[in-house]
């Protein structure tokens, strides 16, 4: 039976290697990866549609579209219209003058079929918040036709989903390491 000094050294030694591993994995732990976690589902509001795409068609494009950015550790849903929801992104989109100034047209086209009818330049902002709380925002132009069919807005929604929440987006830039205490399903 070992004597009681080689005991408390044992002791020590113990909880020696103890500390050092809880110290190991306190400093690797903010650069550990998110995707071993459960993926943070983000409801989709659009703010100021466009012509070609209602309201409601609008928030499920997006959420659509934004999974086309692959991006493991979030999942997108529509949002519900009048719901707070703390895991969010708010999209809005401002239509730009044409760089020649703004031309009238005499003739109605119908706008919910078609969307512009031409390409048309377009401000989108995205900003997201996690727990109710703002993060950050992403801002972009992009050229689109609108419309339920539109590949270059279906392209730039996914662009600046990548831009917002890669590996190297806006969100990515300020993420301190500590992730949201209550994540959505």
């Amino acid at each position: 039976m070992p004597d009681k000094s080689e005991l408390s050294h044992r002791r020590w030694c113990y909880c020696g290697a103890l500390v050092a591993m809880l110290a190991l994995v306190v400093s690797i732990w903010p650069f550990a990866s998110v995707s071993a976690e459960t993926p943070i589902t983000l409801k989709v509001e659009a703010f100021r549609g466009l012509p070609g795409l209602h309201h409601s068609a609008l928030s499920r494009f997006l959420a659509a579209h934004m999974a086309d950015a692959r991006l493991a550790d979030w999942r997108f849903e529509p949002a519900q219209p009048g719901s707070a929801v703390p895991n969010r992104v708010e999209w809005t989109f401002k239509l730009n003058p044409y760089a020649g100034g703004e031309v009238r047209q005499f003739v109605r086209e119908p706008v919910a079929e078609q969307g512009f009818g031409v390409h048309r330049p377009v401000t989108i902002e995205v900003r997201l918040y996690l727990n109710g709380e703002y993060q950050t925002l992403v801002e972009r132009q992009a050229m689109i036709q609108g419309g339920p069919n539109d590949s270059e807005f279906a392209a730039a929604v996914a662009s600046v989903t990548e831009s917002l929440l890669g590996p190297s987006g806006a969100y990515r830039a300020i993420d301190t390491g500590q992730h949201p205490a209550s994540r959505a399903r």
